[in-house]
């Protein structure tokens, strides 16, 4: 029995993968308290920075993770929506990612303008960094759901692989 997608069609509503969420705007009161100290940072931060660049450098200078990473994120939104957030999280990188992307960041005076321009916590820019707070963990539990499923279903067999967040398996060429 060879059975393609397009015979779902008329059930698929039945195969959608059904994972709860948050509500907007319930969400705001939370993601202000948890992003509200990092735009603080991130003002004082801009306040004192002669160039974007600085800007970047300062930020990579923070020793705390996860704030570093947040104001990365900032930096990213306000300075240069054109480089990665994979990249700023590597602070080692941040001098080369001056001298290659420099040139593309907005100038320090629009970036200070614009930040005052917004409400302190900007609840818009809190709601935005919420959305990265968890994730890929709803795909995370999923995955650890169907390996839980395929084990009990079938003991017998080895079943290997990352089961929440890791490296994939590579497998050997045939």
């Amino acid at each position: 029995m060879n059975e393609c997608f397009r015979d779902y069609k008329t059930d698929a509503a039945h195969w959608i993968t059904l994972a709860s969420g948050e509500l907007y705007p319930d969400i705001l009161t939370d993601a202000r308290k948890l992003y509200g100290p990092v735009l603080e940072l991130f003002g004082q931060l801009l306040k004192t920075s002669e160039s974007s660049k600085r800007l970047l450098l300062e930020i990579a200078a923070i020793s705390e993770q996860w704030m570093r990473i947040q104001l990365s994120r900032v930096f990213r939104k306000y300075v240069s929506p054109n480089t990665s957030v994979e990249m700023l999280k590597q602070k080692r990188k941040a001098q080369w990612i001056c001298d290659e992307f420099g040139t593309y960041f907005r100038p320090i005076a629009e970036v200070q303008k614009a930040f005052a321009s917004r409400p302190m916590p900007d609840e818009a820019l809190c709601a935005v960094l919420w959305e990265y707070k968890d994730r890929g963990s709803k795909g995370y539990d999923m995955t650890e759901k169907m390996f839980e499923l395929l084990r009990s279903k079938f003991p017998s067999y080895t079943i290997t692989g990352p089961e929440r967040a890791g490296r994939d398996i590579l497998s050997k060429p045939p």
